[in-house]
Protein backbone atom coordinates (compact mmCIF):
# COMPACT_ATOMS: atom_id res chain seq x y z
CA UNK A 1 0.00 0.00 0.00
CA UNK A 2 1.11 3.58 -0.97
CA UNK A 3 2.75 5.50 1.90
CA UNK A 4 2.82 9.08 1.37
CA UNK A 5 4.76 9.65 3.76
CA UNK A 6 7.74 7.97 2.98
CA UNK A 7 7.85 9.86 -0.83
CA UNK A 8 7.16 12.88 0.94
CA UNK A 9 10.03 12.95 3.13
CA UNK A 10 12.66 10.99 1.15
CA UNK A 11 11.63 13.96 -1.67
CA UNK A 12 12.85 16.67 1.12
CA UNK A 13 15.73 14.84 2.78
CA UNK A 14 17.39 13.77 -0.46
CA UNK A 15 16.18 16.07 -3.32
CA UNK A 16 15.59 19.42 -1.28
CA UNK A 17 17.86 18.79 1.34
CA UNK A 18 16.33 19.52 4.32
CA UNK A 19 17.91 18.46 7.61
CA UNK A 20 16.00 15.86 9.19
CA UNK A 21 14.82 18.90 12.24
CA UNK A 22 13.17 20.63 9.36
CA UNK A 23 11.15 17.70 8.18
CA UNK A 24 10.15 17.26 11.47
CA UNK A 25 9.01 20.56 12.10
CA UNK A 26 7.57 21.14 8.75
CA UNK A 27 5.11 17.90 8.67
CA UNK A 28 4.68 17.75 12.33
CA UNK A 29 6.21 14.76 13.38
CA UNK A 30 9.25 14.14 16.09
CA UNK A 31 12.96 13.62 14.43
CA UNK A 32 12.87 10.25 15.58
CA UNK A 33 9.72 9.41 13.27
CA UNK A 34 11.58 11.08 10.07
CA UNK A 35 14.61 9.10 11.08
CA UNK A 36 12.99 6.42 11.00
CA UNK A 37 10.78 7.30 7.60
CA UNK A 38 14.15 7.21 6.05
CA UNK A 39 15.14 3.99 7.18
CA UNK A 40 12.63 2.53 5.72
CA UNK A 41 12.54 4.69 2.29
CA UNK A 42 15.89 2.45 2.08
CA UNK A 43 14.25 -1.18 2.65
CA UNK A 44 11.51 -0.69 0.47
CA UNK A 45 14.17 0.86 -2.54
CA UNK A 46 12.44 3.64 -2.25
CA UNK A 47 15.79 5.41 -2.19
CA UNK A 48 18.72 3.98 -3.74
CA UNK A 49 22.07 5.16 -2.49
CA UNK A 50 24.44 4.25 -5.10
CA UNK A 51 28.53 5.58 -4.60
CA UNK A 52 30.60 6.17 -7.33
CA UNK A 53 34.08 4.62 -5.96
CA UNK A 54 37.36 6.14 -6.73
CA UNK A 55 38.10 2.97 -7.88
CA UNK A 56 37.53 0.46 -10.96
CA UNK A 57 37.87 -3.28 -10.59
CA UNK A 58 38.74 -5.64 -13.74
CA UNK A 59 36.23 -8.31 -12.52
CA UNK A 60 36.99 -10.67 -15.57
CA UNK A 61 40.31 -10.44 -14.51
CA UNK A 62 39.88 -11.15 -10.84
CA UNK A 63 37.88 -14.60 -11.89
CA UNK A 64 40.49 -15.75 -14.28
CA UNK A 65 43.12 -15.78 -11.51
CA UNK A 66 40.93 -17.34 -9.10
CA UNK A 67 40.12 -19.81 -11.16
CA UNK A 68 43.67 -20.74 -12.32
CA UNK A 69 45.37 -20.28 -9.17
CA UNK A 70 42.78 -21.44 -6.64
CA UNK A 71 43.07 -17.85 -5.30
CA UNK A 72 40.14 -16.52 -2.78
CA UNK A 73 40.33 -13.14 -3.21
CA UNK A 74 41.34 -10.88 -5.76
CA UNK A 75 41.52 -7.52 -6.81
CA UNK A 76 43.07 -6.60 -10.15
CA UNK A 77 43.01 -2.78 -9.71
CA UNK A 78 41.93 -0.61 -13.53
CA UNK A 79 44.38 2.12 -13.94
CA UNK A 80 42.97 5.47 -14.34
CA UNK A 81 45.72 6.44 -17.05
CA UNK A 82 47.67 3.83 -18.76
CA UNK A 83 50.96 4.55 -17.64
CA UNK A 84 49.95 5.30 -14.05
CA UNK A 85 52.72 3.67 -11.56
CA UNK A 86 51.19 0.42 -9.85
CA UNK A 87 52.59 1.17 -6.50
CA UNK A 88 50.51 4.14 -6.49
CA UNK A 89 47.65 2.81 -7.82
CA UNK A 90 47.82 -0.62 -5.34
CA UNK A 91 48.32 1.59 -2.39
CA UNK A 92 46.10 3.86 -2.79
CA UNK A 93 43.08 1.41 -3.04
CA UNK A 94 44.50 -0.94 -0.31
CA UNK A 95 44.64 2.25 2.19
CA UNK A 96 40.88 2.82 1.06
CA UNK A 97 39.78 -0.84 1.87
CA UNK A 98 41.62 -0.46 5.35
CA UNK A 99 39.58 3.05 5.93
CA UNK A 100 36.21 1.71 5.03
CA UNK A 101 36.60 -2.56 6.02
CA UNK A 102 39.04 -2.42 8.84
CA UNK A 103 37.00 -4.31 12.23
CA UNK A 104 38.03 -3.23 15.91
CA UNK A 105 39.72 -5.50 17.68
CA UNK A 106 42.11 -7.00 14.93
CA UNK A 107 45.45 -7.95 14.78
CA UNK A 108 47.20 -6.93 11.83
CA UNK A 109 50.79 -8.46 10.68
CA UNK A 110 52.43 -5.85 8.51
CA UNK A 111 55.59 -6.97 6.18
CA UNK A 112 57.93 -4.80 3.66
CA UNK A 113 57.75 -3.42 0.13
CA UNK A 114 57.08 0.15 -1.25
CA UNK A 115 53.96 -0.37 -1.70
CA UNK A 116 52.89 -1.40 1.61
CA UNK A 117 54.53 2.00 2.55
CA UNK A 118 52.54 3.84 -0.04
CA UNK A 119 49.72 2.67 1.84
CA UNK A 120 50.52 3.47 5.05
CA UNK A 121 51.31 6.94 3.44
CA UNK A 122 47.69 6.92 2.07
CA UNK A 123 45.51 6.07 5.07
CA UNK A 124 43.75 8.52 6.48
CA UNK A 125 43.80 8.90 10.34
CA UNK A 126 40.85 7.25 12.14
CA UNK A 127 39.33 6.36 16.14
CA UNK A 128 39.57 2.47 16.04
CA UNK A 129 39.73 0.24 19.18
CA UNK A 130 42.26 -2.81 20.25
CA UNK A 131 43.96 -2.51 16.74
CA UNK A 132 47.11 -4.09 17.27
CA UNK A 133 49.85 -3.64 14.48
CA UNK A 134 52.57 -6.57 14.34
CA UNK A 135 55.75 -5.96 12.47
CA UNK A 136 56.39 -9.79 10.48
CA UNK A 137 59.66 -8.70 10.00
CA UNK A 138 63.18 -7.54 11.21
CA UNK A 139 64.23 -3.88 9.63
CA UNK A 140 66.20 -2.84 6.91
CA UNK A 141 69.96 -1.19 7.27
CA UNK A 142 68.77 2.29 6.62
CA UNK A 143 65.89 4.22 7.87
CA UNK A 144 63.20 4.52 4.76
CA UNK A 145 59.78 4.93 3.83
CA UNK A 146 60.24 1.11 3.23
CA UNK A 147 61.63 0.05 6.41
CA UNK A 148 59.17 -2.46 8.23
CA UNK A 149 59.93 -0.42 11.48
CA UNK A 150 58.58 2.86 9.63
CA UNK A 151 55.53 1.18 8.18
CA UNK A 152 54.41 -0.03 11.58
CA UNK A 153 54.88 3.47 13.14
CA UNK A 154 52.96 4.81 10.40
CA UNK A 155 50.09 2.07 10.62
CA UNK A 156 49.81 2.54 14.00
CA UNK A 157 49.84 6.69 14.03
CA UNK A 158 47.27 6.93 11.62
CA UNK A 159 44.78 4.28 12.95
CA UNK A 160 45.55 4.86 16.70
CA UNK A 161 47.02 1.24 17.43
CA UNK A 162 49.88 -0.55 19.63
CA UNK A 163 52.85 -1.60 17.80
CA UNK A 164 54.43 -4.47 18.65
CA UNK A 165 58.29 -4.19 16.97
CA UNK A 166 61.39 -6.37 15.88
CA UNK A 167 64.20 -5.22 17.54
CA UNK A 168 66.76 -6.83 15.13
CA UNK A 169 67.77 -6.26 11.33
CA UNK A 170 66.00 -8.86 8.51
CA UNK A 171 69.29 -10.78 8.37
CA UNK A 172 71.71 -11.46 11.00
CA UNK A 173 74.94 -13.00 11.04
CA UNK A 174 73.94 -16.52 11.22
CA UNK A 175 71.32 -19.15 12.13
CA UNK A 176 72.73 -19.30 16.09
CA UNK A 177 72.25 -15.13 16.01
CA UNK A 178 69.29 -15.73 14.73
CA UNK A 179 67.50 -18.28 17.00
CA UNK A 180 68.98 -16.67 19.61
CA UNK A 181 66.90 -13.43 19.16
CA UNK A 182 63.24 -15.27 18.22
CA UNK A 183 63.88 -17.38 20.96
CA UNK A 184 66.27 -16.13 23.75
CA UNK A 185 65.12 -13.20 24.16
CA UNK A 186 61.67 -11.48 25.74
CA UNK A 187 60.96 -9.51 22.62
CA UNK A 188 61.69 -12.57 20.18
CA UNK A 189 58.91 -15.03 22.74
CA UNK A 190 56.24 -12.58 22.62
CA UNK A 191 56.50 -11.69 18.72
CA UNK A 192 56.38 -15.72 18.07
CA UNK A 193 53.08 -15.07 20.32
CA UNK A 194 51.92 -11.98 18.75
CA UNK A 195 52.92 -14.12 14.88
CA UNK A 196 50.50 -16.20 15.75
CA UNK A 197 47.70 -14.15 17.00
CA UNK A 198 47.15 -12.47 13.95
CA UNK A 199 44.34 -12.69 12.19
CA UNK A 200 45.59 -10.96 9.29
CA UNK A 201 49.01 -10.65 7.46
CA UNK A 202 49.40 -7.97 4.85
CA UNK A 203 52.88 -8.20 2.79
CA UNK A 204 54.47 -7.10 -0.55
CA UNK A 205 55.74 -9.18 -3.68
CA UNK A 206 59.53 -9.01 -3.71
CA UNK A 207 61.64 -9.65 -7.14
CA UNK A 208 65.46 -10.77 -7.36
CA UNK A 209 66.52 -7.29 -9.21
CA UNK A 210 65.64 -4.27 -7.66
CA UNK A 211 63.67 -5.91 -4.69
CA UNK A 212 63.29 -3.96 -1.17
CA UNK A 213 64.99 -7.22 1.03
CA UNK A 214 66.62 -9.07 -1.50
CA UNK A 215 68.95 -6.18 -1.72
CA UNK A 216 73.29 -5.94 -1.50
CA UNK A 217 72.70 -3.95 2.36
CA UNK A 218 71.37 -7.14 3.68
CA UNK A 219 72.21 -10.26 1.10
CA UNK A 220 75.62 -11.61 -0.06
CA UNK A 221 76.60 -11.75 -3.63
CA UNK A 222 77.07 -15.25 -2.93
CA UNK A 223 73.28 -15.82 -1.54
CA UNK A 224 72.19 -14.15 -4.30
CA UNK A 225 74.36 -16.15 -6.36
CA UNK A 226 72.87 -19.39 -4.82
CA UNK A 227 69.17 -17.78 -4.80
CA UNK A 228 69.46 -18.16 -8.46
CA UNK A 229 71.33 -21.12 -8.91
CA UNK A 230 68.20 -22.88 -6.81
CA UNK A 231 65.58 -21.03 -9.54
CA UNK A 232 64.73 -18.54 -6.98
CA UNK A 233 61.96 -15.76 -8.62
CA UNK A 234 61.20 -13.18 -5.78
CA UNK A 235 60.58 -13.42 -1.83
CA UNK A 236 57.77 -12.20 0.55
CA UNK A 237 58.92 -11.22 4.24
CA UNK A 238 62.46 -12.16 2.97
CA UNK A 239 61.25 -16.12 2.32
CA UNK A 240 62.53 -17.06 -1.22
CA UNK A 241 60.20 -19.13 -3.46
CA UNK A 242 60.58 -20.16 -7.62
CA UNK A 243 58.44 -20.35 -10.27
CA UNK A 244 57.20 -24.03 -9.35
CA UNK A 245 55.68 -22.29 -6.09
CA UNK A 246 58.57 -24.01 -3.66
CA UNK A 247 60.18 -22.21 -0.90
CA UNK A 248 63.82 -22.50 -0.87
CA UNK A 249 66.07 -23.10 1.96
CA UNK A 250 68.86 -21.17 1.46
CA UNK A 251 71.82 -19.70 3.79
CA UNK A 252 69.60 -16.44 3.94
CA UNK A 253 66.63 -18.37 5.24
CA UNK A 254 68.74 -19.80 7.35
CA UNK A 255 69.63 -16.39 9.12
CA UNK A 256 66.18 -14.50 8.28
CA UNK A 257 64.35 -12.74 11.24
CA UNK A 258 61.01 -13.32 9.97
CA UNK A 259 57.30 -14.47 10.57
CA UNK A 260 58.21 -18.16 9.84
CA UNK A 261 56.69 -20.27 6.38
CA UNK A 262 54.85 -22.30 9.09
CA UNK A 263 53.58 -19.67 11.11
CA UNK A 264 52.33 -17.50 8.62
CA UNK A 265 50.20 -20.27 6.78
CA UNK A 266 47.98 -20.48 10.13
CA UNK A 267 47.29 -16.77 9.67
CA UNK A 268 43.37 -16.73 8.09
CA UNK A 269 43.66 -13.63 6.01
CA UNK A 270 46.87 -13.83 4.14
CA UNK A 271 47.17 -10.77 1.73
CA UNK A 272 49.83 -10.05 -0.72
CA UNK A 273 49.85 -6.75 -2.86
CA UNK A 274 52.20 -5.86 -6.06
CA UNK A 275 51.32 -5.39 -9.53
CA UNK A 276 54.05 -3.91 -12.42
CA UNK A 277 54.61 -6.38 -15.20
CA UNK A 278 58.08 -6.88 -14.15
CA UNK A 279 55.96 -8.58 -11.07
CA UNK A 280 53.82 -10.86 -13.29
CA UNK A 281 56.28 -14.36 -13.56
CA UNK A 282 57.10 -13.43 -9.06
CA UNK A 283 53.63 -13.08 -8.44
CA UNK A 284 52.73 -16.73 -10.25
CA UNK A 285 55.00 -18.57 -8.87
CA UNK A 286 53.66 -16.97 -5.10
CA UNK A 287 50.24 -18.17 -5.82
CA UNK A 288 51.65 -21.30 -6.71
CA UNK A 289 52.69 -21.47 -3.35
CA UNK A 290 49.02 -21.71 -1.87
CA UNK A 291 50.24 -19.41 0.98
CA UNK A 292 48.43 -16.33 -0.63
CA UNK A 293 44.72 -15.81 0.54
CA UNK A 294 43.96 -12.40 -1.26
CA UNK A 295 45.99 -10.74 -4.01
CA UNK A 296 45.86 -6.97 -5.15
CA UNK A 297 47.19 -6.09 -8.30
CA UNK A 298 46.75 -4.12 -11.03
CA UNK A 299 45.03 -5.18 -14.27
CA UNK A 300 48.35 -4.81 -16.93
CA UNK A 301 50.14 -7.48 -14.83
CA UNK A 302 47.08 -10.06 -14.17
CA UNK A 303 46.84 -9.88 -17.65
CA UNK A 304 50.50 -11.23 -18.06
CA UNK A 305 49.52 -13.73 -15.37
CA UNK A 306 47.05 -15.18 -16.70
CA UNK A 307 49.24 -15.77 -19.79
Amino acid sequence: MYDPQIGIISVLYFEKGLSQQEIAIRLGVSKMTVSRVLQRAKDLGVVKIQISKPFELHEELEKAIQAKFGTKKVYVVNPHRSEEDATALLGNFFAFQINTNLLNNTILGIGVGKTIAKIADCLLPMKTKNIEIVQLLGGLTNVVKENPFSIVQEFCRKLGAKGTYVASPAAVEDSAWRDQILYQTSNGVTLLEKWKECEQALFGIGVLDGGTLLSPSLVTDEEMREIREKGGIGDILGHVFDANGRFLQTNLEKRLVSIPIDTLLKIPERIAIGGGVLKAKAIKGLLRTGIVTTLVTDAKCAQYVIK
